[in-house]
Parts: C-alpha cells; structure tokens; sequence
C-alpha cells in the first residue's frame, strides 16, 4: 500500500466503477450524473430504450443534472451486474436500479451492504402493496425490496409434432422420466436461463430436481433459435418450449402453436426497482415517468404488467420469498447450474 496525500491506496485494487466501461467501451457511470441502470428482458430492450431515451431528452434539456444511462448510448449491458455485485461503496451504484432478474439484488454482498443497510430504497407502489398477497407485501415493506412490475414464463407447446400420450399438468410433472427429450429451454452463453424454476423444483422435489429436469431437457437455446424452429422442419425440435412470455408474444401467429396452461400457473418473473435513499427527492421524476402509463405500455409490449395491474387471485408459481431471503441467490444459482449440467445431454446446446 501507499500513502498518496492522505489517501491509502492498495496497489493492485480494481478501478472504480466511474473508470470502467461496457464491453462496448460505453461508461457505465458518469461523475455528477443522475444515473440509472435499466436490466430490461430482451424482447423488451428497444422498445424501453426509446421511452427513456425520449424522457432522458426532455429531462436533460430541463434539469442542470443530467439524466445519464449506459443503454441510451448502446452500452452492452453484458457484465454490467457482475460489476455492480463487486461495488464496495454508495458512489459505485446508480442512483436508480431497475432489475429485471434477482441475480444482482439478491447476492449476499450487495444485499447485506446497499439493501439491508437502506442505502438502496425499494419502491413498490401504494397502489401494488394494496393488491399484492401478504408474502409480496411483506417483502416490500420489511425487506425493502421494490416490486416494480411482473412478466411470467410459459411453455409453448408446438402442436406440429405428433401429440405425445399426456400433457404435464403442473410444473413437477416435466421431471418425470416419461418427457425425456421433449423438451427445450432457454439460455444462451452455455447457461440455461431457468433458475427459478429449478429453485421451484428443488424446493417441491427435493436436491435431485434440477438433475432430473436436465435428463428430459433436449435442447438449450436462445429464445429467438426457439421461436424459428417451432413449427418448422427441425427435427431436433420439441413439444415443450420454455419460454419468457417477453419472447412469446413475438412468435408470428401463423406458427401452429399454444400457450400450455398449468394448475400452478406460469412461473412469476419480477421486476425490481431500487433508488438511493441520498437522493430519493432528486431522482423522484424518474420515479414518476416509471409509473406513467408510457412504460405501462411499453411493458405489455412484452406481455409484462405494473405489479398494481396484475391479477394477484390467479395461480402462479415463484419460489418462498424465506427461502430465497435466507439464502446466496449466487450461491443457490451456482449450485443448481451444476446439478442441472450433470444431467444434461452433451449435445443440448447445438444449434
């Protein structure tokens, strides 16, 4: 270490986040700069890009603080969360936080040191808490986690291969031996993007869940690779397609294929907003502009709602909020993308 007027410096310490940049070479901070971090689904990201972007201009041309987001300067978000996950102090984070995943929230560092500490305020609207169930409304108001909106994932079932004998009815049912090879999800960069449902089946079924989802799982692609292929010539192709409704809602409706229906509904995916509490009156517009009726619309682009507008009667699944809150989400995901590979084809990731 060394002494440089007063500050200690540790030789060999990584660079800020205001000195480190996208993949891209797009910063992902600015000094002095409202900041604000959007992780949208990618069916979703143009869409969002243009509404902010058109807030963000206007915001500008009226505030002497700027407005400043890596995706409004084609920033590739790859990596951003890995960077904010490593954050040691308040000046490394955005002042606003919208997450579309858990990954970043719920690892142990930023949680115990930016959410627990209320450094991060969660905002969750009045209108939600009033609808939302008691579990959801608990996490809100003791965990300080900002439920901002609510997107699902579905299977498609593609109805151009011959019908198997019987349909899984609820989520477990696609472990059985009986759907092996007739299944295909999601993921891409050699990982399957399904954590919550493995956490789903690991806490219904047991330590081997994952394992033995990963032997009836035939091929892993990117939801786009998906939605080309259903109803297609592929012969690699499979009845049961998990899917982001985010991607669903794309897959051109001459594609002979439905929506599969289960008793505990489609797998919740929420999407989480998070506003230093040091800045809460300074970055209360975009507060605002995030609960205008501009990103309502944007969201149903992507079959997503404000988490006010959801149908909170219907079933859906998710995975207990203790056990995700007493838990590593890092961790947990870690663990079950290991346990899933052991059961998984060589094969499940070619295209």
């Amino acid at each position: 270490m060394e002494n440089t007027g007063g500050v200690l410096a540790v030789c060999g310490a990584p660079p800020p986040l205001h000195a480190k940049t996208t993949e891209n070479g797009v910063p992902l901070l600015r000094k002095g700069a409202l900041n604000l971090y959007v992780n949208m689904p990618c069916p979703l990201k143009v869409v969002a890009k243009m509404a902010i972007g058109e807030f963000a201009e206007q915001y500008n041309a009226s505030h002497d603080i700027q407005l400043y987001s890596p995706m409004l300067h084609d920033g590739n978000s790859k990596g951003i969360e890995g960077e904010l996950k490593a954050a040691q102090s308040e000046d490394e984070l955005p002042e606003v936080l919208v997450a579309s995943g858990l990954h970043t929230v719920l690892s142990r560092h930023f949680k115990k040191s930016f959410i627990d500490t209320g450094i991060y305020t969660g905002i969750t609207s009045p209108a939600a808490l009033a609808v939302m169930p008691e579990s959801f409304r608990k996490l809100a108001t003791e965990h300080n986690i900002g439920i901002f909106g609510i997107g699902y994932w579905s299977i498609v079932l593609d109805l151009s291969i011959n019908p198997v004998e019987s349909y899984p009815r609820r989520w477990r049912d696609l472990v059985e031996p009986r759907f092996k090879d007739l299944v295909t999800v999601h993921g891409y960069n050699g990982k399957a993007s399904i954590a919550t449902l493995l956490m789903i089946l690991k806490e219904q079924l047991g330590s081997g869940a994952a394992t033995d989802f990963a032997r009836n799982i035939r091929n892993i692609w990117h939801f786009a690779e998906i939605l080309k292929r259903i109803d297609s010539s592929e012969p690699r192709r499979t009845p049961f397609n998990l899917l982001p409704n985010a991607a669903t809602v794309q897959m051109p409706s001459r594609k002979n294929a439905a929506i599969l229906e289960f008793e505990d509904g489609p797998v919740l995916a929420p999407m989480l907003l998070f506003v230093k509490t040091s800045r809460m009156e300074e970055c209360q517009p975009i507060v605002n502009f995030f609960h205008t009726d501009i990103i309502r619309q944007a969201l149903k682009r992507g079959d997503l709602s404000f988490a006010e507008d959801v149908n909170w009667q219907e079933p859906f699944s998710f995975p207990s909020w203790d056990y995700l809150l007493n838990n590593d989400y890092e961790e947990l995901t870690a663990m079950l993308d290991i346990e899933l590979k052991q059961g998984l084809r060589p094969d499940a990731f070619q295209l």
